[in-house]
């Protein structure tokens, strides 16, 4: 062994090794960083998704609510309008009921002129 000569290993050598494990580092790490950044933009599209959908809905509830205002006025007129027809309705009633009972020829009978027989009733309404 004392016959064998002394292997001195070359500097540069050592230098691209420790070049080598600097680069193999910083490859890792940019690796790691493009996972990462990876994760991180299919969240923002899972967000951005979310989010124009939630101005979808928003826009269409807007466009619902304009088209709400005038028929929940509508509806206010039409309730009014049937309050005010069950009333006519029921103060029509109460005079029918307190008015006496007249005979069938005042009553509102008449002949039917067309056929020659029987008999059409006739009721007019009372003036407001």
């Amino acid at each position: 062994m004392k016959n064998r000569p002394h292997f001195r290993p070359n500097p540069y050598y050592e230098d691209l090794e420790r070049l080598e494990e600097a680069v193999m580092s910083i490859l890792h790490n940019l690796e790691m960083e493009n996972t990462e950044i990876h994760e991180n933009n299919h969240k923002l599209k899972k967000e951005i998704t979310f989010s124009r959908n939630l101005l979808s809905q928003l826009l269409m509830e807007n466009t619902c609510r304009k088209k709400l205002v005038p028929l929940k006025q509508e509806s206010k007129e039409v309730h009014l309008d049937c309050a005010l027809n069950q009333k006519y309705l029921v103060d029509f009633n109460k005079k029918d009921k307190d008015q006496q009972r007249p005979d069938p020829a005042s009553f509102g009978l008449r002949k039917c002129k067309r056929a020659g027989i029987g008999h059409t009733p006739v009721r007019e309404l009372p003036e407001e």
